[in-house]
């Protein structure tokens, strides 16, 4: 019969070494096990006191968005009002109404910021382009509703060159057609002139009284 107490003492040393083992593989083995655990809860962490940055977004006038109205007149194929913005050019406006061929595009501000109820301008190559700048800037503003007005029916040449869009040619003829039919009757007769078509007349008619 095999004495515990010799086998004991004779394999002592191998025991030791074994119990060794076991724990050292049990260490590992808890360590391998626990670390992804760690990293989870860290991960939480980080994710719990982390705030959402805010970003941060361009101040803008809620006004410039509103729908605005311009008028424009003269020499552009598509004369009428515009819906516009206040952020946009009188440049804007005018690409639209598509200039004709004889617009004298250099009298007109085309950087001038846009305004309710503006009316542009565009005037006709021979027209006295001082005058004409000076009459598109009053009406281009927009500052005072009155607008100046010529009495066609005693108008000199001068003064009936003052209109938009009548130029020494069509003032001529103005004042030959009131030396053979007298006075006008309408603004509207206007049109019996060659050359002043409703377009034209249309562009004409905030301008002219009697």
């Amino acid at each position: 019969m095999i004495n515990m107490n010799d086998w004991l003492q004779k394999h002592k040393s191998k025991l030791g070494i074994a119990i060794l083992i076991v724990i050292g593989a049990f260490l590992i083995f808890n360590f391998i096990n626990s670390k992804p655990h760690e990293e989870k809860n860290l991960d939480q962490m980080m994710a719990t006191n982390a705030k959402p940055l805010k970003s941060i977004e361009p101040v803008h006038d809620k006004t410039d968005n509103e729908p605005i109205m311009v008028d424009v007149k003269g020499a552009v194929k598509y004369s009428g009002v515009y819906p516009a913005k206040k952020t946009q050019r009188v440049n804007d406006v005018i690409k639209l109404a598509v200039p004709l061929e004889n617009a004298d595009i250099q009298a007109v501000n085309l950087a001038m910021t846009l305004t309710d109820q503006m009316v542009i301008y565009v005037p006709f190559e021979g027209e006295a382009a001082e005058n004409k700048f000076e009459m598109y800037q009053q009406s281009a503003v927009g500052s005072s509703n009155q607008q100046n007005t010529v009495n066609i029916n005693h108008a000199s040449e001068g003064e009936l060159q003052e209109i938009p869009g009548i130029g020494p040619k069509k003032a001529q003829d103005i004042i030959m057609y009131r030396e053979q039919h007298g006075d006008f009757k309408s603004k509207e007769e206007m049109k019996e002139i060659k050359g002043i078509g409703d377009k034209t007349y249309m562009t004409l008619e905030p301008f002219i009284e009697l």
